[in-house]
């Protein structure tokens, strides 16, 4: 797995916490070990349906599926492009 992967999943340490085999997992997935370990270090990505058969099979939240993001305080990027937005919008209309 390459440095600029962006982890999205912890399906391996959900694994490990519980004791369960890539194998055991990939047998009742009905997919090879080699696409569980992909998963598990976050190389693809499972299918929505895959996912939560994860979870069922698991019995794991799917919240616990995912990495948990933490984000600075503040206002995030997407908020202040969007004031600024609104900011120039309502000067071109006054312009009109």
């Amino acid at each position: 797995m390459s440095d600029n992967t962006i982890k999205i999943y912890r399906i391996g340490a959900v694994l490990a916490e519980k004791g369960i085999d890539n194998k055991v997992l990939a047998d009742l997935m009905g997919v090879s070990p080699e696409t569980v370990s992909r998963w598990c270090n976050n190389e693809i990505q499972p299918k929505r349906e895959n996912l939560y058969r994860i979870a069922a099979l698991t019995k794991t939240n799917l919240q616990e599926l995912h990495i948990s993001t933490k984000w600075s305080p503040g206002l995030s990027d997407a908020e202040i492009a969007q004031a600024a937005y609104d900011k120039k919008q309502k000067a071109d209309r006054k312009k009109r």
